[in-house]
């Protein structure tokens, strides 16, 4: 990526004859990385609430939080878990979430240009290198940064409540802390889970479509789906699977009555066959 780049050249590529290219998929180290970010973050909010939030209730004088001392607790454990969220979002905060956010997608960015130009290079003999120091499109890599950006700030803020509230409600319910903290236990395992689908979603779909805006700058206009085909693809993908579509436009079927790119619904494992067009 370029920063500062505002040189863009527009192309229109054509082979002899219709060529396809099937571009580089998501990485999955960059989707493990992700996924260790969040998980790292989800691990971190556990840890302080055990100790600070449930470690500053007096558990040797509370029996059940049914008891009649329940609202007492409730407003305690409320002031311990306002005291911990605000250390997590300072040591979180939105400045150092958007730098290693962006440092990973730098990555998979620099990826997807180098190897999508080499396969272009080597189809059509256009170079490479050109092509990288003239395309231009920092600030539509920029944008697809920032969405994933605010994906990951929603799973801290949605964390930090899904930990707050769901203990409450236990403690509410006269649960004892010995169970409230076993369901504690299980609200964490629930959000690094969500973690993970949430970095390989975010980093299959930043690939996708980088690739998409990437083809349209070169002139590619048409490309076909591509299952995984195995068992795991869905009905409504299979459906798709070796039909030609616009890349402006996605693929639309009357299956799910969605217009779809492949790599951006959720969990979707297809990929798509760029094709250039031949000459007149």
């Amino acid at each position: 990526m370029r920063p500062g780049s505002t040189t863009t050249m527009q192309r229109e590529i054509k082979a002899e004859k219709p060529t396809g290219i099937k571009p580089p998929g998501a990485s999955r180290a960059h989707e493990r990385e992700l996924a260790d970010l969040l998980e790292y973050m989800t691990d971190q909010f556990a840890q302080r609430w055990r100790n600070q939030v449930f470690g500053g209730l007096h558990v040797d004088t509370v029996e059940k939080f049914a008891d009649a001392q329940v609202g007492n607790y409730a407003a305690v454990y409320m002031k311990l878990a306002n005291q911990v969220r605000r250390k997590l979002l300072k040591q979180f905060d939105d400045g150092r979430i958007e730098e290693l956010v962006r440092t990973i997608l730098d990555k998979a960015n620099k990826r997807n240009r180098s190897e999508l130009y080499k396969l272009v290079e080597k189809r059509i003999g256009l170079n490479s290198t050109e092509l990288t120091q003239t395309e231009g499109l920092t600030a539509n890599i920029n944008a697809l940064v920032i969405e994933t950006q605010q994906w990951v700030k929603k799973t801290r803020d949605d964390t930090l409540d899904f930990f707050t509230n769901n203990s409450l409600r236990a403690m509410t319910q006269g649960d004892s802390l010995e169970s409230v903290m076993k369901q504690f236990d299980g609200v964490v395992e629930t959000r690094k889970n969500h973690a993970s689908y949430i970095a390989r979603n975010q980093i299959r779909n930043f690939t996708s479509i980088t690739t998409k805006i990437r083809a349209q700058n070169l002139g590619i206009t048409t490309a076909r789906w591509i299952t995984s085909r195995d068992e795991r693809v869905r009905e409504c993908h299979r459906v798709r699977d070796g039909k030609e579509f616009d890349l402006a436009k996605g693929l639309y079927s009357s299956c799910d009555g969605k217009t779809l790119l492949p790599g951006t619904d959720h969990n979707c494992r297809c990929d798509y066959e760029l094709i250039i067009p031949a000459e007149d």
